[in-house]
């Protein structure tokens, strides 16, 4: 196997490494810090790629962040982004108890600059990286990959993560919410989809189309906007939506923000919801039963996301064999926004 090297100096990473091998950059990691918490088989093959690609780890600089450091650092594209609130104080009370404090910065969906952010961030020499909705482009994930630190993606589920991926699975959400509503008799559906991350994005696409497809029903109902997913764009785009189809009778949005806006553009148009417009949101935020009519959406297990990210960069700090991928279930919860069929 021909393993691609680093440009700027020639050398193997261990990322490098991870590919050689077929495991995860986290097992080598601790191959390297902690050898006896690894079986001998793996430990025997990971040391054999580390001698046949001439991999020199700075084990010095990681033995001590990884000792010293009583920090964990958050990057999200924006404080708004939907989840975050309930993940973050989830996450904080896991740690907390232990000693560590979490910094968290937003990079307001400006991915021009996010190589930077992240090496600013790494600049604090944390225990571990949580990168929460945030997808990471070739420059940060090698300036991660160099750290040897535990990562952390939370969000959607990623099939090659770089350390640890805790998430849901974005499709199959939207998917089953399609299904329950085209029992209900909804037939011209048609998908709202604001700036997510880019695999978030992936997922909910390829979900919209498979439950549409599998219905006999045109996936071609799609708007989708680069600005953030929040009350305002909802309610600016319902407008338009309703021009280009007004024979529509369902509108999923990606983002219980974006349902309440267009809830609201309802309510100022005149539009009966769920009567003559059914509108559903996805995250089950605190504002989806506080909507009038209450919104129908999915549950996405933001607080238990936290805490399981919690517990695994515990484990991961400690060396503790831990679950590297962990896909957490969503749930539809069916409300009065669509209620009528």
């Amino acid at each position: 196997m021909k393993v691609k090297q680093r440009r700027n100096s020639g050398k193997s990473t261990l990322a490098d490494v991870a590919k050689m091998t077929g495991v995860s950059t986290m097992t080598v990691s601790r191959v390297l810090r902690e050898p006896e918490k690894v079986s001998p088989q793996v430990r025997e093959k990971i040391e054999a790629a580390i001698s046949e690609l001439g991999y020199v780890p700075n084990l010095a600089a990681s033995n001590l962040a990884s000792s010293t450091s009583r920090l964990v650092t958050m990057v999200v594209p924006s404080l708004s982004t939907p989840g975050c609130a309930l993940f973050s104080e989830a996450l904080h009370r896991v740690l907390k108890p232990k000693g560590y404090n979490v910094i968290l910065a937003e990079d307001h969906y400006t991915a021009a600059d996010e190589s930077k952010l992240i090496e600013m961030m790494l600049s604090y020499s944390p225990a571990a990286m949580v990168m929460y909705n945030f997808d990471s482009t070739e420059e940060s994930t090698n300036l991660l990959l160099k750290s040897t630190i535990p990562v952390v993606q939370v969000g959607g589920t990623i099939i090659d993560p770089l350390g640890i991926n805790i998430g849901s699975n974005y499709g199959l959400a939207i998917k089953q919410l399609i299904n329950a509503l085209a029992l209900k008799g909804y037939q011209n559906i048609a998908l709202l989809c604001a700036a997510h991350e880019h695999h978030i994005v992936q997922q909910i696409l390829s979900g919209w189309h498979s439950a549409m497809l599998s219905l006999n029903k045109s996936p071609h109902r799609v708007v989708s906007s680069t600005q953030p997913p929040n009350a305002q764009l909802g309610q600016s785009l319902l407008p338009e939506i309703l021009l280009n189809w007004p024979e529509l009778d369902l509108l999923i949005c990606t983002s219980d923000e974006l349902a309440m806006g267009a809830i609201a553009a309802c309510h100022k148009k005149g539009i009966s919801v769920p009567a003559q417009l059914a509108v559903t949101g996805l995250g089950d935020s605190d504002i989806a039963q506080l909507c009038s009519p209450a919104l129908t959406t999915v549950a996405v297990p933001y607080k238990q996301m936290g805490t399981q990210t919690g517990k695994l960069i515990l484990a991961a700090i400690n060396g503790d064999e831990i679950e590297e991928s962990v896909t957490l279930p969503t749930q539809v919860m069916l409300r009065a926004s669509t209620a009528v069929h």
